[in-house]
């Protein structure tokens, strides 16, 4: 069962909103650098996660996907809002 907070989701939530580009998707490594310089003890193990994504994934609220890079087969994660979707169209 997941222990995370309203807290942690709020923190979540308004550091995606800091990150976003205009299509409002955040890079997934730079919203983990941003929680931990916000928040210097997260851990997404204190919430029943051994890392960021799962956490990011058991969220109903977040839309989460792979990109591939431009110049490389290098995949980046990437997550937005929902409400970003629905507010788009």
């Amino acid at each position: 069962m997941s222990k995370v907070t309203p807290e942690i989701i709020k923190l979540i939530k308004d550091s995606i909103n800091d990150l976003a580009s205009d299509d409002g998707w955040a890079f997934l490594s730079n919203l983990g650098l941003l929680i931990i310089k916000k928040m210097p003890d997260f851990d997404p193990r204190n919430y029943g996660y051994k890392k960021l994504t799962p956490l990011i994934k058991s969220m109903p609220d977040l839309e989460i996907r792979e990109r591939k890079g431009k110049d490389s087969d290098a995949l980046s994660i990437v997550v937005r809002l929902k409400d970003q979707v629905e507010s788009g169209s």
